[in-house]
């Protein structure tokens, strides 16, 4: 988008140029044509023409300067945007490193092993027991046991109530 208005302005210019242009060669004709002396209605056509490039340059003057403000404008949003989503980044990095924290502090209260840590970040992240099984190489009733393991441990009855026992103490 920026490259279309940078390019918009460039042509705006360009064309800006072209009209004075026009209005200086027009001037200098009705110039001649008055020392030639021209007749008066094609000197007075010749100077509605000069005015009618007068006010389109007019007009496009006050276009370029709305442009390149509304495009100073943009670029200031931009930048602010970029700033809040950095700010946001870290924010979020720090929120899920103090989340995950949490979880392994909740995990190690609980007593569970490591290998029951990494299938309960596994289940809290939503994979299913066949994925976990597959992910850590071990048969799908392998998983199922550490699983069951896992909520008696957590004093929950299943999945749901598990996830559930850490978003509850998130929104707490």
């Amino acid at each position: 988008m920026i490259n279309f208005t940078l390019n918009h302005l460039s042509r705006l210019k360009i064309v800006i140029v072209f009209f004075t242009l026009l209005v200086t060669l027009n001037i200098i004709d009705i110039y001649d044509d008055l020392l030639e002396g021209s007749s008066l209605s094609h000197v007075i056509e010749e100077s509605i023409m000069v005015l009618i490039f007068i006010s389109i340059i007019l007009v496009l003057v006050r276009t370029l300067i709305f442009s390149q403000n509304k495009l100073k404008e943009i670029r200031l949003e931009l930048k602010n945007i970029n700033q809040l989503h950095a700010q946001q980044s870290d924010d979020m990095q720090r929120a899920r490193k103090d989340y995950s924290q949490t979880i392994r502090s909740q995990f190690s209260q609980w007593g569970l092993t490591e290998t029951e840590q990494e299938i309960g970040f596994l289940l809290l992240k939503g994979l299913s027991l066949k994925e976990i099984a597959s992910i850590r190489d071990v048969k799908e009733k392998s998983t199922r046991q550490q699983a069951s393991n896992i909520y008696s441990k957590a004093g929950v009855t299943g999945r749901h109530e598990f996830a559930g026992w850490f978003f509850e103490e998130l929104s707490d």
